[in-house]
């Protein structure tokens, strides 16, 4: 068996979750016998290359496309394309499984549509939201979890109040783009910021019909999570194309106690993207409102020098209780955890399935999160871990006061943490939806 990944970028030059992700499917697969090679895009040149990546095949196709509005809106194709499918009908893979699609440039729907075309066998995984969310962040006008279910007045509302487009100027621009849309007159061709406000309808409507031309493309789509596959269901992606595939531990360990007594200061770690989508900021916020001698904070994540790290950075100059430590790796991930009270994961968004939740309860340690869906999935408030309302700092310095008022109930979480899945169960689920699709 021969299968193909596909997705905009790897390592090592581009780590994130969806590209780790994607290397130890590749790699366990392929301990398993299963032919394995990733295709990415080799953007901004014309030739494609090969290199290897700790035994795994990687191939960056060539991609020089000058990216415009026209194919940044879906209208036009990539020069590329082209030799993305010179290369698969070279390699002849039994099975495509594109992890990442993404409007422009870069693999997107054009590409699932030529496999389709090869009677190629198709698996997508959604790792982001952006299937069904323009925002990706499924977080109505910044007040409410949204149910997911796109609509057309109400998706170009909260866009329109994304972008500062809000009171009377808001209801105005939201009759008239409403109005447009009824009559089929789309105003996105004027290449103008008015006509793109106006024609934004269009653009909720093509996310709705490129979601559901991808499920008729694919023989099955992999979720990650419970709540993701019931929003698909409710716009009407058929659900006998959905597979629920959870994430899992690339680590082979048990979950463990912890090995840290529960006694002041209370030590909080973060790890993750200094990114304001990942809240840090709110965290620093609320532990800034209680004396230092009570808590400590640990910060472990990728130092950029742009200006929401530098803001935070900034923040916390003058506290003598938080501490930056750079970039960690991911074998060192769960042992570093293992030295904390709790993990504090502040995400102003709704993550799909967070792994750092996972190798928390590993580490023996529980976790303190915003009350967004990819974290709320994982973590049962009061019980394993508890929920502040998302982009709240005043309730997460709540939360955090609690338990230094009462350390008790993190040993209390200790006792509740589910069941670790390790990543080989996650690749042989794999390995037989593979074999399903191919009759084997």
């Amino acid at each position: 068996m021969k299968v193909i990944f596909c997705l905009h970028h790897f390592l090592p030059e581009y780590i994130a979750g969806t590209e780790i992700y994607t290397y130890n499917l590749a790699k366990n697969l392929s301990d398993s016998g299963v032919q394995t090679l990733v295709l990415i895009p080799n953007f901004g040149n014309d030739e494609t290359k090969e290199y290897e990546w700790q035994g795994l095949r990687v191939i960056k196709y060539g991609e020089n496309s000058i990216e415009d509005r026209k194919m940044i809106m879906g209208k036009k194709k990539p020069d590329g394309l082209k030799e993305f499918v010179r290369i698969i009908g070279k390699e002849k893979p039994d099975i495509i499984h594109f992890h990442e699609l993404a409007p422009g440039s870069g693999i997107n729907i054009f590409h699932v549509e030529k496999a389709y075309e090869l009677k190629i066998p198709i698996v997508l995984t959604f790792h982001l939201s952006y299937y069904t969310c323009f925002k990706g962040s499924l977080i109505y006008k910044d007040v409410e979890k949204c149910d997911g279910l796109i609509k057309i007045k109400r998706c170009t509302e909260c866009v329109y109040f994304s972008k500062g487009i809000t009171g009377i100027k808001g209801k105005v621009l939201s009759n008239a783009a409403l109005s447009l849309y009824k009559t089929g007159i789309n105003t996105m061709g004027l290449n103008n910021s008015v006509g793109t406000a106006l024609g934004f309808p269009f653009v909720i409507d093509k996310i709705k019909k490129d979601l559901l031309r991808l499920a008729s493309f694919s023989n099955k789509i992999v979720v990650l999570t419970e709540w993701y596959k019931e929003i698909l269901e409710k716009n009407e992606v058929p659900t006998d194309k959905l597979v629920l595939i959870k994430q899992g531990l690339t680590n082979e360990l048990k979950i463990t106690s912890g090995n840290i007594h529960i006694r002041l200061p209370l030590k909080i770690v973060f790890i993750g993207r200094i990114s304001e989508l990942k809240g840090l900021h709110l965290l620093i916020d609320a532990v800034d409102t209680i004396p230092e001698e009570k808590i400590s904070l640990d910060i472990y994540g990728q130092e950029t020098g742009d200006d929401y790290a530098t803001s935070c950075k900034q923040k916390s100059t003058l506290k003598n209780n938080i501490y930056w430590h750079g970039t960690i790796s991911s074998d060192m991930v769960i042992p570093t955890l293992s030295q904390y009270h709790a993990l504090c994961l502040p995400s102003t968004f709704s993550e799909m399935s967070p792994l750092v939740i996972q190798e928390a309860f590993a580490a023996g340690i529980p976790v303190i999160a915003s009350d967004v869906y990819g974290n709320a999935e994982q973590i049962k408030d009061g019980i394993n871990g508890w929920l502040f309302r998302f982009k709240d700092s005043n309730g997460l310095a709540l939360r955090l006061q609690e338990l230094i008022n009462d350390p008790r109930k993190l040993e209390s979480a200790k006792q509740n943490f589910p069941s670790a899945t390790s990543f080989k169960e996650v690749a042989g689920k794999h390995f037989e939806l593979y074999s399903k699709i191919l009759g084997q």
